[in-house]
């Protein structure tokens, strides 16, 4: 899921927010999910959680958790903010998550 989403990403893909113009991807992964990059992160740390069932790693886990999401919910601001009502009308019609 997370290779994938890249692909769908294309050259979008980058650490941290653009200054450059960007363009909305609403396909691919994209359309089952606004965020399919981080529901791959969270996957992949889920199960690391249950096969471990260690308390530190169980920990992280919910702690990384919790920063991917403050950070999708950053990272939406922005978004509406740049794509205005093309964004507000992807958000109704694709999850944030799955």
């Amino acid at each position: 899921m997370i290779t994938i989403s890249l692909f769908n990403l294309g050259k979008s893909t980058r650490v941290g927010l653009p200054t450059n113009n960007t363009e909305l991807k609403t396909s691919g992964l994209y359309k089952i999910s606004r965020n399919p990059m981080y529901f791959g992160f969270n996957l992949l740390t889920l199960s690391s959680m249950i096969y471990t069932a260690n308390l530190m790693v169980i920990a992280l886990g919910l702690y990384s958790m919790l920063v991917y999401h403050l950070i999708i919910k950053a990272e939406e601001r922005f978004l509406e903010n740049r794509f205005g009502d093309d964004f507000i009308n992807y958000k109704t019609k694709t999850r944030r998550y799955i």
